[in-house]
């Protein structure tokens, strides 16, 4: 062995324990020449692919946990890609990724200028063409106000017909954004009315608390009046399910969801949110109505932001409108409410209980609807905090942020959003006044 061991050594020029120090170092953790692929454990050699745990060669995809090459798109949470818009637009701007554009404030006043215009044109050609189709009935000597379907149809026809078609014409010409659509199932449709709801009746309280007071200043004011209110519930019921439940909601929902919202877009969910509320409630005229205006249009904005769908805004709107004008005739119609009201101004109860007993049925049917929507009220409040508490209220910035403390005279101090607030300021001062 001796000499077999010499001859080995002399061809290697090494010793027969080198030799095996060099070949066999590491037993179970095989050690190869240098520049060869290194086994155990997945490691490979520099500048190859390094296997296990999904470890790629440097400069390559790395793979595992969304890790794409230096410089391309990194898809991480929600498989939106670093430096492109996140879901719901909302941007992240990264290294080497194109940057937040420059605000330009001229540019974003005409934006929301042309809007205010388009508006203001919808207010004014509403009250001309309403104007002048009452006085042409009043030449031809034909009474309105003893025509309930001649007195709606004269003020809101001329409406929808000839002033929101001429206000959709000229937003044509103010750039929007696709907003996408996005799928709600049932529980989800339900629980957004009835926070829409529950909005729009604190806003309802909230308008009519104010109207009080200032008709304990003003006496003859009519600030705590909600003369659509009246109108509805004095009014035949066929034209109320035809004109404030069918066509109503429908020609609103178009002109201030459809058409508006992706016109707000760019400059963020809060910016539609408001604005859509404020032109909302500023278009009703009154300030009972135009308070849950203002609170149920911006609730409809941001839904029709989170879903895309007009047709979920549209069910709300019709649906409140039927439980705010339908349902309440019908009962009031059932009691007999204005002799309901006559026994009570006289103050004695067993007069008021003589005339409820006459028609037992339809008080218990009035009172279970006010059980209903007190409880509808309820759960909204609780659904409020609960969504809030658990931070599922999403709010997402814009493509294009407007920097802090140039809000306000962006979006209002312009021509067309000033001669728009100025009109429906004067509409609700005369209504409340006069």
């Amino acid at each position: 062995m001796d000499g077999n061991n010499n001859q080995f050594n002399q061809q290697s020029g090494q010793s027969y324990q080198d030799q095996l120090l060099g070949q066999f170092s590491g037993q179970g953790y095989p050690q190869q020449p240098d520049g060869q692929p290194q086994q155990g454990y997945y490691q490979q050699p520099y500048g190859q692919p390094q296997q296990g745990y999904y470890q790629q060669p440097y400069g390559q995809p790395q793979q595992g946990y969304y890790q794409q090459p230096y410089g391309q798109p990194q898809y991480g949470y929600q498989g939106q890609p670093y430096g492109q818009p996140w879901q719901y637009g909302y941007p992240q701007y990264g290294y080497g990724m194109p940057q937040a554009p420059v605000f330009d404030k001229r540019a974003a006043k005409k934006h929301f200028s042309g809007i205010g215009m388009s508006y203001f044109v919808f207010w004014i050609v509403s009250l001309v063409a309403v104007y002048a189709t009452q006085l042409i009935l009043y030449t031809m000597s034909i009474d309105t106000k003893s025509n309930y379907l001649l007195m709606i149809m004269s003020s809101m026809l001329p409406m929808y017909l000839i002033a929101a078609p001429l206000c959709v014409l000229m937003m044509k010409r103010v750039p929007e954004e696709r907003i996408e659509r996005t799928r709600w199932n049932f529980g989800q449709i339900l629980g957004g009315f009835i926070v829409a709801y529950t909005l729009m009746y604190i806003g309802s309280w909230i308008g009519s608390f104010i109207g009080e007071i200032i008709e304990s200043f003003y006496p003859d004011a009519q600030a705590a009046t909600n003369s659509v209110q009246e109108l509805v519930l004095t009014g035949e019921m066929w034209v109320n399910i035809i004109v404030m439940v069918m066509i109503g909601p429908v020609v609103e929902e178009l002109l201030f969801r459809k058409v508006l919202c992706p016109r707000l877009k760019a400059y963020g969910d809060w910016v539609t949110i408001i604005v859509t509320g404020l032109m909302f409630g500023v278009f009703h005229g009154n300030i009972t109505q135009g308070i849950y205006a203002f609170m149920f249009g911006a609730f409809l904005a941001y839904v029709y932001l989170r879903t895309g769908n007009i047709f979920i805004t549209i069910g709300y709107h019709i649906t409140a409108n039927f439980m705010g004008s339908v349902i309440p005739l019908l009962l009031m119609n059932a009691v007999n409410i204005d002799g309901y009201d006559e026994v009570m101004a006289t103050g004695d109860a067993q007069l008021v209980s003589e005339f409820m007993s006459d028609n037992p049925e339809a008080f218990a049917l009035y009172g279970l609807y006010g059980l209903f929507v007190f409880g509808l009220i309820i759960t909204g409040i609780i659904l409020i905090i609960v969504t809030a508490a658990r931070k599922r209220i999403f709010i997402y910035p814009g493509r294009i942020r407007i920097p802090s403390g140039m809000r306000f005279t962006t979006v209002i101090l312009n021509v067309g959003m000033i001669l728009f607030l100025l009109g429906g300021i004067f509409e609700i001062f005369i209504n409340t006044f006069y």
